[in-house]
This record gives C-alpha cells, structure tokens and sequence, in this order.
C-alpha cells in the first residue's frame, strides 16, 4: 500500500512540473499584416504578427514565402513571454519579375497568410517625372492629348496608364517613350457630362506614381483638326509619309486602304509630322488619322 502512495504521488508531481523551453504556446496568429504591401524589386517589407491572448512563455511563429527567391523571410521569430505583437523583415530580390508572393506565419498549425507584390526595380537612368495633358480643361466628348515626360532622353519606356473616371475620361492602357526621347505622347477622349467632372490621370513606371487632374465641362464638343497628306511615296520598298495638323498637340497615324494601323507619324513641331518604313509592296492608298477627329486620304505614288 504504501508503496502505491509514493507512486501516485510522484505521479501528480510529474503532472505539475513543466521544464523550461517545452510549454506548448497558448495563443494564436489574431493577423498577419505587411507594411508596405507592394515594394519594387531589392526593397524590403516588414511583417507584423498579433498573438491572442498574451502567453506567459515565449512564442515560436514559423515563417514561410511560396517564392523565396523573390521575397525570402526567416524560418521563424519568437515572441517574448508577455509581448503581443513580433515583427520580421522581408527581403526581396531587385532582379526579381513581377510577382505576388504569399508570406504565411503559423503556430500550432494554424497558420495566417498576406500577399506581397513585388515590382521589377526601378532601372538606373532617367525616370518618369511628370504625365499632363493639354488642354486639361475641355468641353466633354472633345479628344485631347497627353504627354509623358522622363527626366532625360530613354532607352524606350512603356509606361501604364489608368483613370480614376472611365466613363468620363478615357485613356489607352498604356503609353510608350521612344528610344533617344525624353517625352511620349497619347490620345485622350472623353464623354458628355452634365455638369462639369473632375478625374485623375495617373502614370506609373516601375515603382514611380505620376498624375494629373483634368476638368471636363458641359458642352459642344471642339472641333476635330485639319488634316493634310503633303507627301504619300512608296521607292524603293520605303514608304515616305509626310502631314500637317492645324493642332500641333495632334498624334497622326497612318493605316492602309483596308483600315489595318501601319505606323506613327513623328512630330516635328509646328504641326509638321513624317516618318518612313520599309514595305515589301507598296500600298495604294494611305489614310492619315488624328487623334482629335482629323482624317485625310491619299494615293501613294511611286
């Protein structure tokens, strides 16, 4: 019997005592929050986990990146006995493509998730510093053109447009800068509105954020632009356009008898534009277009 008592006593204290390093944690992910939650390529993001309720031992949360050679996180972080929140940092790749990339803390098992986007860097070399558009007042269903501007002459740049107000203000998806220029430039139209509207332009290249407001009032829509083909010559496979616009904010392009888009014209100011290509055959006849409703037709000559 006794021996009995000294067993099931030793039994109740092995059930009391709990060695250091071995608690199982008591609490769990509440969030898991990124700040900032979009970052280019080399920058780095941090991660904030909440722990409910406060435990009275440290806390392991285990860390994991679904892409770890675009956004790597440590294998894990501790929380201190008491603390509510920890944080880590997240590393990214500056080599990295587009990418969203999901960062998952866990404990026991249950894990939370956020997703990061990660940007290709921003390349070395001019950058992206202003978009506007001119006029940027108008009356609605009156076109108008916009222009990118870099900080100095480019290797090429594509850059994505966007407008807060679509059925108002419209703009292509996106916008492309020539080698060996510093500006580009791109068509915009807008709708008839009933009282006057306000919206927001907005150009982004890589992780740089540029725009602009326009005004949009009630009214008749401006006239389109006068255009005229002064030179329409297809020699030796080059095709040889020259027009003018009476606006010389205008972007001509040329399409072929069919309708199908053959190329832009490069203004040269003062509403002089011309370009040439080479065409294995030549076409018969050109149309020259505007982006503000002026149209001319021509027939090639040889």
């Amino acid at each position: 019997m006794r021996r009995l008592v000294v067993l099931a006593t030793l039994s109740t204290l092995a059930g009391l005592l709990v060695l250091p390093g071995t608690a199982s944690a008591t609490a769990i992910i509440s969030s898991l929050d990124l700040s900032p939650t979009t970052v280019s390529g080399g920058a780095s993001s941090v991660g904030t986990v909440t722990l409910l309720p406060l435990d009275s031992s440290p806390t392991t949360v285990l860390l994991f990146s679904s892409n770890p050679s675009t956004a790597s996180v440590p294998s894990s972080v501790i929380a201190a006995a008491g603390q509510g929140t920890v944080t880590f940092t997240i590393t990214t790749n500056a080599a990295a493509p587009a990418t969203n990339v999901q960062i998952t803390a866990a404990i026991q098992n249950t894990p939370r998730q956020a997703t990061l986007s990660v940007n290709p860097a921003t390349p070395p070399g001019p950058s992206l510093s202003a978009v506007s558009v001119d006029p940027s007042r108008l009356t609605g269903g009156s076109p108008t053109t916009g222009t990118i501007t870099f900080t100095g002459a480019t290797d090429g740049a594509i850059i994505q447009l966007s407008s807060s107000n679509t059925a108002v203000v419209q703009v292509p998806p996106e916008a492309l800068v020539n080698g060996g220029a510093a500006s580009g430039a791109f068509g915009v139209t807008t709708s008839a509105v009933p009282a006057t509207t306000t919206a927001t332009i907005t150009a982004k290249w890589f992780g740089v954020t540029r725009s602009t407001t326009m005004t949009v009032t009630p009214g008749a829509p401006a006239p389109a632009d006068r255009v005229t083909i002064t030179k329409a010559r297809w020699k030796a496979r080059l095709l040889t356009i020259e027009a003018t616009s009476t606006n010389p904010k205008a972007i001509l392009s040329v399409f072929s008898q069919s309708g199908g888009f053959m190329f832009e014209l490069t203004n040269k100011g003062g509403g002089r534009y011309s370009d040439q290509r080479g065409f294995i055959f030549s076409p018969e006849v050109i149309t020259v277009r505007s982006n503000l409703g002026g149209s001319a037709t021509a027939t090639v000559t040889n």
